[in-house]
């Protein structure tokens, strides 16, 4: 069985590894150089952008989840997290009724706004 030491070890290390990767991707789309920044297939409604996804942030939630499971199993909270929070993100940008709609460089910039508000 792996103590909790190293489960928060790990968790440690995959938080840090989330915030150092998710930064400078949301710099660039807060520039308004990614528009699809948010569209991952998990919470694309789109049919036109089915096969555009942006695959960095698919890594990222992908990422997030793995976060949010160890959080789980720790019985931590993830309320606010960024693990949490680029699922909102995402949800938020699909939310738009067409992707012209959706204002991804002003969700990257909130978002970013929250991730350097924590720290």
């Amino acid at each position: 069985m792996v103590s909790k030491t190293k489960l928060y070890q790990k968790l440690d290390t995959l938080e840090i590894e989330l915030r150092e990767q998710i930064i400078p991707h949301l710099e660039n789309a807060a520039k308004g150089q990614n528009e699809l920044v948010f569209c991952v297939s998990q919470f694309n409604p789109f049919k036109e952008l089915k096969h555009r996804t942006d695959k960095k942030t698919e890594e990222l939630v992908e990422l997030g989840a793995q976060i949010l499971a160890l959080k789980t199993k720790l019985q931590e909270p993830s309320e606010g997290s960024i693990a949490e929070k680029i699922c909102w993100y995402c949800r938020k940008w699909a939310s738009a009724k067409s992707p012209s709609q959706s204002d991804a460089a002003g969700l990257a910039k909130a978002f970013l706004d929250e991730i350097c508000s924590r720290h």
